[in-house]
């Protein structure tokens, strides 16, 4: 599997590849025990494999969740990732915050689909909520290039 990530059209370049591309932000709340509430931001990421397209929402601390897990099981190839924005307890919600970590968070995401060992990791396919019938296609391109590969070594 080719994985890139770009904003670029559904064009043959881009069979089996799988490209991100951020969609903005949103600030959602919620209720914890009809006592009080809490504001959070998601962003928004258009996620494409071939011709299949599907959104995903995730949260800031869902980044920071897979980063560390990335680091801990890829620490050699995490060390060429950009790295995440800082932690921000107070004042997240703020515009010019979610601007510069909506900027980041593609960064970083597009970061993790150039490198194959990142992107085929079960992870990241977990994190970009990468349907089931897209991973078995996927799975039986790599078993169809594989078999190339080895017809072609002496």
């Amino acid at each position: 599997m080719s994985i890139s990530s770009s904003s670029s059209g559904m064009g043959s370049e881009n069979k089996g590849k799988v490209r991100c591309w951020s969609k903005g932000s949103e600030n959602l709340q919620t209720q914890f025990c009809m006592a009080f509430t809490v504001d959070f931001t998601v962003y928004n990421f258009q996620v494409a494999h071939n011709e299949r397209r599907w959104f995903v929402q995730k949260r800031y601390s869902q980044f920071d969740k897979l980063d560390s897990t990335l680091n801990e099981k890829f620490p050699d190839v995490m060390i060429s990732v950009q790295r995440l924005p800082p932690k921000k307890p107070f004042g997240s919600l703020s515009p010019a915050l979610i601007a510069m970590r909506q900027k980041s968070l593609d960064a970083y995401l597009q970061g993790i689909l150039m490198r194959p060992l990142l992107a085929r990791s079960e992870e990241v396919r977990d994190f970009i909520e990468m349907p089931l019938d897209v991973r078995e296609m996927d799975r039986e391109e790599q078993r169809h290039l594989q078999a190339a590969k080895d017809a072609l070594r002496p």
